[in-house]
């Protein structure tokens, strides 16, 4: 063989080049010339005689971020990329969250060359999941690679903060490398490509209209750019030209590194004790299974089955496929298509999409096998993914609902699996009897349609996008002729999610064999027989066993119907097709006053670009400390037990422990208890951590510190209790009213009328009784608590991610028995909070400074998703059962409720009172009896979450509206509309309404939207469609604002010279636009431009005392903080005004001040009071339409219009934004979001993006009109605005009305 010549020479200026490095340069390699920067690809071969089997081992790794070469020294092989970023300089856009793939936060563009394609592709990828070894020669591009403020933003971070696409901005830089990486693949998608490529990534502030229309402005037929064209940085692609050496290589394997695999085995161990081997022949993959058959190994390619296998023990040593061609290998011969096992879900998708471009008859399975596919995961998981590997985790794991499985055995597909004595072929089912150990998957045959074949497949699951299946399906059948309903000899049913492997109904298959479709009993019988054959499983986190086997059974009927086709009856020929989803678009509608800008003008957050390009510091972006440490909780695994003992032993003996910190470390005078005894009176302490008494599965036992988060959150887990249990854990309402376990009643009962409520209710013609029950919430906000502590001279500096700094500090005061001046509480922003952060943070931050004060060094803790959920209080669920009293229109006289809330182990969060004072919502009731029960649960504590108290009450209201519609055989809009508030009237909690719109807001909603012209239709289409359904709801909402008890404060700095303006308030900017509306009331109040202002971050120096950011009021009363100071700082001011010209600049005006002696800074401080229970209520109007699926109960959201009174907003877009985000979240509460505990441990089982779905990109409504009420100035708010953006999260309320009374009987199947 040709040995590696000494030198290259340039193809285009002949200059002589020599490699930076030979070695381990090898296969197909590719450079850039130093003289004239031209890209060069060469070949590096070896001597054949060098191939070994293992080679000495390599520890170190070379990649590329964003053009700069970087080289890491023993490397751990288990760390992920998105660790090894955190850790950089200068690389702290990428975030992460759920370290599982589930929510995009951490993704990246991957370049690396497709020894497939052979070139080099690029494509998004989670860096959460993709071990840093396997970007070894690859190119990483993060966001702050594609643009920055002092290099030049790029187009896609500019159009995503330009259409108010970045609220918290924790998910921004995700959502720009996604698109990034899709234009880097396909520069001109369509819109619907641009919708489905974000089918991974998580925004919970937004409700993704705002960033779906971002980048869908860069669409084929809308404003597409050339992303060749965009350079990293300035300087036009001649890196000689600028200071930032290779700057534009991005995505270009440089300085002699490996652009595809070698041609040698290639061992890389690192310092986890890990091998990891990357062959490039299945020969040498077979030679190393069996070599290390008895130690353990593992196969990978894209490894993403950690994501959902996250905590298994690795193998010792790994192989990585993705370097054998072999594998990669695509054919057809007409008859079959044959797929390479290294091959990625995303390019079989692709491959199987070809059939349908050609449209090739014989290729429709393959284009519906394609169909499926796209439901697995989601695209940077698909990425690199490949099926192989999701076929592997079935077999090893029975409880993995795998969808290649499952359509690919009724597909007729088989495998074809090696060894190292030669190939064998088996079928699906038998390839889960096959011990893999030293086996490999070399392919997948897939047979192209059979003549007179039906093919089906589903998926039915928790929302849209990126979750498993309840049950997913493959059916097909071939019929004996191309008109004949006869049954050949080919039948294939297939289920997962019945058991733990899929299951062939096999009885049910020969039942239809020669079976003629046409006849009512054949379809009889096959359900029956199908019926009697699917026996589900009972797993605790999946759903009912009796559901599942119900939508099994409707499955298998829509395949029926599709087979009989335009042969069955015409209102059930909708039935078999799955709800398909339309391009989404919006409509915002506002007005606006010029003379008043910036007041009222629509601008999106002073920081989104900045959030966009990954620029904006969140706690975890801080820069490293010397000698800084991390920490991770130690949570219980029981329930109401006692604690008896803890064994950290083997915890401490693993890599980077320092110790472990529990209560007896807390000092002399300070107190095991993270709830401040400030603001609990009367109510429970909670243990930061316990010691005796174990409330609830996943309280803190204590600490383990170690050298990196990843260290520390091993050990944590390797840490073992022992328990005493103290019976069954109470884990519900139900639970807590059968054991009588209640705290004692704190909020006295709600009673308003005239005489007594029941006597009312008795008087009444009509008396309705129900029960409605609705449950809890995580807040899932996308930054999860974390806190960093620093010891400092003059004490503690915590750096916190919480709505409340005052809480905080004196939490963190409290436990180490130091004074509140000693702890210095700074925010600068957080990733979301949702009430979240108003209490449940301060376990984090007590728990962080104590472990910084007792080793005297920094400490960080990031919470990882696990303990985040478990550790911390959600949204607590209600159980109410009423009465109520009406007459024949519906006209309520009367309403006796008892309610039941789940406060948890301790009754500091009740939110009785909140409940009754949004039970009314917008309706007149003039008796009323609500009494509260909190129940005492072993559970977290319960805390807020958007719109507390307020989002169930008036979800119960609305259910009990809908009943008594029913009852009446009236229509709910005619029950509602005359039980309407109107002005003058008094709630029960005697405040009068001396503005009341609501009335006004309907007519115009339902005017607006079409509602009766689209009512008939809704009518005429559920008459005409048996099986598909559609629902239209018009729910009004009264929202009050409460401002009583909240203070902040706020500093406003003007700097002589410039006369630029610096303001800091109390309020925490979390997404919500605190800022982006200080900024504005400050620059209107001053008469100064708004680029001469800058904000700093909240702190307890400068903001001391402060309430928590939240209730909706936190931004109104911080510009009412900044009202007031701007306007003491220019009376301040007024002297040296006074001695200039009228026409004098600021800059003047500041100048001559300054000369003066003048104070240029201000400070304020607003404490509103509130005689009622609110200062004021806001209105708004929602109209939806759905369409339902009876058979499966899946949905889409057809249409939303909302109409929403936020008074003279001063920013119309940022409340647009604030309003569509609220309603995504009240999606994810009534549909999709669910908790699941174990009966007997009380752990959590829906504790991660696997089993807990909050709302994707996909499940928004599919057209989004959100418009504010125009001309309606609010006297009573700060600068005529109103708060309460949460409220419209109610607006979904009862959306499937008039799908009533629809069952599945076999009777009439086919009528």
């Amino acid at each position: 063989m040709d040995q590696l010549p000494s030198t290259l020479c340039c193809p285009k200026c002949n200059t002589q080049l020599v490699p930076r490095s030979h070695n381990e340069l090898h296969g197909v390699c590719s450079g850039t010339c130093t003289t004239c920067g031209h890209r060069i690809r060469f070949r590096a071969v070896v001597n054949e005689m060098e191939r070994e089997l293992q080679p000495n081992p390599v520890c170190s790794v070379t990649l590329l971020v964003n053009g700069r070469q970087y080289r890491v020294p023993d490397v751990d092989l288990e760390v992920t990329l998105n660790d090894w970023l955190k850790e950089q300089p200068n690389l702290k856009g990428t975030k992460h969250m759920c370290q599982e793939g589930g929510c995009g936060a951490c993704i990246v563009a991957l370049t690396r060359y497709d020894i497939r394609q052979k070139k080099e592709v690029t494509k998004a990828i989670n860096s959460c999941l993709f071990p840093l070894v396997a970007a070894d020669g690859c190119s990483v591009t993060t966001t702050e690679g594609i643009g920055s403020s002092r290099s030049g933003f790029h187009q896609i971070q500019e159009r995503l903060a330009e259409h108010n696409g970045s609220q918290c901005g924790f998910c921004s830089p995700g959502m720009v490398m996604n698109m990034y990486s899709l234009l880097k693949a396909n520069s001109k998608p369509t819109k619907k490509q641009i919708e489905e490529s974000f089918d991974g990534n998580i925004c919970r502030c937004t409700g993704y209209r705002a960033i779906l229309d971002a980048m869908k402005s860069f669409a084929v037929d809308e404003n597409p750019i050339d992303i060749e064209d965009t350079p990293l940085r300035q300087c036009n692609g001649d890196c000689r030209m600028c200071s930032h050496s290779s700057c534009c290589q991005e995505g270009v394997a440089l300085n002699g590194m490996k652009a595809d695999a070698p041609t040698i085995v290639r061992c890389l161990g690192g310092s986890s004790g890990m091998t990891r081997f990357k062959p490039s022949s299945v020969e040498d993959a077979l030679a190393l299974l069996d070599k290390y058959k008895d130690t353990g190994v593992h196969i990978v390619s894209g490894d993403t089955g950690k994501g959902v296998f996250k905590y298994e023990k690795p193998a010792a040593v790994v192989v990585d496929i993705t370097g054998i061609s072999d594998l990669t290998a695509v054919s057809s011969d007409g008859k079959v298509l044959t797929v390479g096992s290294a091959v990625s879900l995303s390019v079989l998708i692709a491959e199987l999409e070809k059939y349908q471009q050609q449209d090739m008859p014989q290729g429709s399975r393959l284009t519906k096998l394609a169909l499926h596919l796209k439901k697995i995961a989601n695209v940077a998981v698909r990425n690199v993914g490949t099926w192989a590997g999701n076929l592997m985790l079935t077999h090893i794991h029975a409880n993995f609902p795998s969808d290649v499985f499952t359509i690919m055995q009724a597909a007729g597909a088989q495998l074809n699996i090696a060894n190292s004595s030669g190939s064998k072929r088996f079928s699906l089912p038998d390839f889960l009897h096959v011990d893999m150990t030293g086996q490999i998957i070399v392919s997948i045959v897939i047979p192209f349609d059979e003549p007179n074949e039906h093919f089906l497949t589903f998926k039915v699951m928790p929302r849209h996008s990126n979750a498993h299946a309840y049950v997913n399906a493959g059916f097909r059948l071939v019929t004996t002729t191309s008109s004949s309903k006869t049954v050949g000899k080919t039948v294939a049913i297939v289920y997962g999610g019945i058991g733990p492997f899929a299951i062939k109904a096999t009885k049910t298959e020969q039942y239809l064999v020669g079976k003629y479709l046409s006849s009512h009993d054949t379809l009889k019988g096959a359900l029956s027989v199908l019926s009697s054959e699917l026996h589900p499983d009972s797993p605790p986190a999946a759903a009912s066993a009796a559901y599942r086997k119900s939508l099994a059974l409707s499955l298998f009927y829509k395949f029926y119907l599709s087979v009989l086709g335009s042969t069955a009856s015409q209102r059930l020929w909708s039935a078999p097709s799955s709800l398909y989803r339309v391009v989404s678009s919006g409509a915002q509608q506002y007005s606006s006053d010029p003379s008043k800008y910036p007041l009222t003008q629509p601008m999106p957050k002073i920081a989104a670009k900045l959030q966009a390009s990954g620029e904006a510091v969140y706690v975890n972006d801080m820069p490293i400390f010397p000698n800084e440490v991390h920490g991770a909780f130690i949570t219980s695994t029981q329930a109401n037990a006692k604690l008896v003992s803890m064994d950290t032993s083997a915890a401490l003996s693993m890599p980077g422990v320092l110790c472990c910190i529990g209560a007896g470390d807390i000092p002399a005078g300070g107190v095991n208890n993270w709830r401040c005894l400030k603001y609990e009176t009367g109510q429970l302490p909670e243990p930061l951590f316990a010691t005796d008494f174990v409330g609830y599965a996943g309280q803190s036992l204590g600490m383990v510190i170690a050298d990196t988060q990843a260290h520390a959150d091993a050990a944590a887990r390797a840490v073992t209790a022992t328990y005493s249990p103290q019976g069954q854990p109470i884990l519900s309402i139900q639970d807590a009213i059968a054991s009588n376990s209640f705290y004692p009643d704190t909020v006295k009962p709600l009673i308003s009328g005239k005489g007594d409520p029941n006597d009312a209710l008795k008087a009444s013609k009509h008396v309705i009784s129900g029960e409605i029950f609705c449950g809890y919430q995580y807040h899932f906000h996308m930054e999860t608590q974390r806190c960093l502590t620093v010891p400092t001279d003059c004490g503690l500096d915590v750096y916190s991610s919480t709505q409340w700094m005052d809480y905080c500090q004196e939490s963190v005061a409290q436990v180490l028995a130091v004074k509140k001046s000693s702890v210095n509480v700074t925010v600068k922003r957080i990733g979301g909070g949702f009430g979240g952060k108003i209490e449940n943070s301060h376990l984090i931050a007590a728990g962080t400074s104590l472990a910084a004060y007792k080793l005297n060094r920094p400490v960080r803790v990031v919470a990882n998703l696990d303990t985040n959920t478990q550790v911390v209080g959600v949204r607590p669920a209600f159980l109410a059962r009423y009465q109520v009293g009406c007459d024949d229109s519906g006209k309520l006289n009367a309403i006796v409720m008892t309610v039941y809330c789940d406060v948890g182990v301790t009754n500091d969060e009740f939110f009785g009172d909140k409940f009754q004072s949004f039970i009314d919502n917008a309706y007149y009731c003039p008796h009323w009896k609500v009494t509260t029960h909190p129940c005492k649960t072993h559970t977290p504590t319960a805390t807020a979450c958007r719109a507390p108290g307020a989002a169930p009450a008036i979800f119960i209201m609305e259910s009990i509206m809908e009943h008594v519609a029913k009852s009446l055989g009236k229509s709910a809009e005619d029950v509602r509309i005359i039980n309407l508030y109107q002005e003058g009237q008094v709630t029960p909690y005697k405040q009068p309404l001396t503005y009341c719109s609501i009335s006004s807001l309907w007519s115009q909603l339902v005017e607006s939207c079409d509602f009766n012209a689209r009512q008939a239709a809704v009518e005429a289409f559920n008459k005409a469609n048996r099986w598909k359904k559609k629902g239209l709801s018009v729910i009004p909402l009264k929202y009050g604002i409460h401002w009583g008890g909240n203070s902040f404060s706020c500093v406003v700095s003007v700097f002589a010279g410039d006369g630029s303006v610096m303001v800091t308030t109390g309020g925490i900017e979390m997404g919500q636009g605190l800022v982006t509306k200080v900024v504005q009331v400050a620059s209107s109040t001053l008469h100064v431009d708004i680029d001469l202002i800058n904000t700093r971050p909240s702190n307890v120096l400068t903001a001391p005392n402060n309430s928590t950011t939240g209730g909706s009021v936190g931004s109104e009363l911080c510009c009412a903080a900044v009202l007031s100071a701007c306007r003491q700082l220019l009376e301040q001011m007024e002297p040296g005004r006074q001695q200039l010209p009228a026409d004098a600049t600021w800059q003047q005006v500041v100048v001559k001040c300054f000369g003066m002696g003048i104070d240029l800074q201000a400070k304020s401080w607003v404490d509103r009071s509130c005689t009622n229970v609110f200062n004021y209520n806001s209105y708004g109007v929602t109209c939806t339409e759905v369409i339902l699926d009876v058979l499966t109960g899946e949905h889409q959201i057809i249409r939303t219009d909302m109409l929403y009174d936020c008074g003279e907003s001063i920013n119309p877009e940022v409340d647009v934004g604030q309003a569509e985000g609220a309603f995504v979240f009240g999606l994810g509460y009534w549909l999709s979001e669910h908790f699941i505990r174990d009966a007997s441990t009380g752990q959590l089982l829906t504790k991660n993006t696997w089993e807990y779905k909050p709302p994707s990109a996909h499940d928004i409504p599919m057209d989004f009109r959100v418009s504010l009420l125009k001309n309606a100035p609010n006297p009573l708010g700060i600068l005529r605005s109103k708060g309460g953006r949460d409220k419209r999260m109610n607006g979904l309320m009862d959306r499937d009305r008039g799908t009533d009374g629809q069952t599945r009987q076999t009777d009439g199947l086919m009528d």
